[in-house]
């Protein structure tokens, strides 16, 4: 069985944010870790699985851009045993498509972090499928963010017509090109990009303390105009306050007639939260921070331990 965390009967709308699992004593708390899923004990959904949700890297993939041949060969199987698997990732549209080919996957991409979701494209040589919902950030303010990042030295890029645009040719816009296998196109101002939609911006700051500055900055000067998380430590990417992973799955949930509480997910960072909320059973990569394990039933292996397969494996949805 598993355990049930503040979740609503069919029907009664969206899932609540599980409350988190708390060590008792003192003043001071901390998160307990989930089971891990593949442990005899650990919970299981309480429906059966129609659709699985996965995160590319962190989750599928490791810190090198590799995909485990176990974690292919389980999305595959997963697939071909009649269970729809999504990938959703803050991933542009055409840097995420050849890993979701690569796995098998033939479902919509929810991509920018669920600002956008779209079809595979239907024929040989399409670049693109059609578009089935996609949440642009707000103009004005992504012009703040742009002037935040000017003010703090911070590289800044927006994504237009599934496009990678940046002002300045900067190590920092080669770093996220080199990840995320795509072409940079240098513009000389951002700002009428911006004015004509962004499906979303990302500071991308190769420091740590830095990279926490720019997305204090980011919160304090966008003040929820816009969403603003973590994808990699050095990424901060800011959304329309709309677009989220939980909310595009749920959209996309209905799209396809799946409910929530069909839905496995499976995430590793702080971007995948609110899809783990939302879910009806949901498991974070081993070492994941706190903020997502109070989110999450189980925990499953890192990518480079092929944690995905664990878990599909574990479901019996993989062999």
């Amino acid at each position: 069985m598993r355990r049930q965390r503040g979740r609503r009967p069919p029907g009664q709308g969206p899932a609540p944010l599980r409350q988190p699992l708390r060590l008792g004593g003192g003043g001071t708390t901390a998160a307990v870790t989930p089971p891990r899923i593949s442990a005899p004990d650990a919970p299981r959904p309480s429906r059966a699985v129609r659709l699985v949700a996965l995160d590319l890297d962190g989750t599928c993939l490791d810190v090198h851009q590799r995909l485990a041949p176990r974690t292919r060969d389980a999305v595959r199987a997963t697939v071909a045993g009649g269970t729809t698997v999504v990938v959703a990732t803050g991933r542009m549209y055409r840097s995420a498509l050849p890993w979701a080919r690569e796995m098998g996957v033939t479902a919509p991409l929810l991509c920018y972090q669920g600002a956008l979701v779209r079809e595979q494209p239907d024929r040989d040589g399409a670049e693109a499928g059609p578009v089935l919902f996609e949440d642009p950030v707000d103009p004005p303010a992504a012009e703040d963010a742009l002037r935040i990042a000017r003010a703090g030295g911070w590289h800044y890029q927006a994504y237009q017509d599934d496009r990678l645009l940046c002002e300045e040719d900067r190590p920092e816009a080669h770093l996220y090109a080199r990840i995320a296998q795509v072409e940079i196109h240098f513009v000389d101002d951002l700002v009428p990009v911006l004015r004509r939609g962004s499906t979303k911006v990302v500071c991308v700051v190769d420091d740590p303390v830095g990279a926490a500055r720019c997305e204090a900055a980011m919160r304090e000067g966008l003040d929820g105009r816009a969403l603003v998380t973590r994808s990699l430590p050095q990424f901060v990417e800011i959304t329309n306050p709309l677009a989220s992973k939980g909310r595009a799955l749920g959209r996309l949930c209905e799209h396809l007639g799946v409910g929530l509480d069909e839905v496995v997910a499976v995430g590793d960072a702080p971007n995948d939260s609110d899809m783990l909320t939302v879910a009806g059973f949901s498991v974070a990569v081993e070492g994941a921070p706190d903020r997502l394990l109070v989110h999450a039933d189980a925990v499953c292996a890192p990518a480079d331990h092929a944690g995905v397969a664990e878990v599909l494996v574990a479901l019996g949805l993989a062999p």
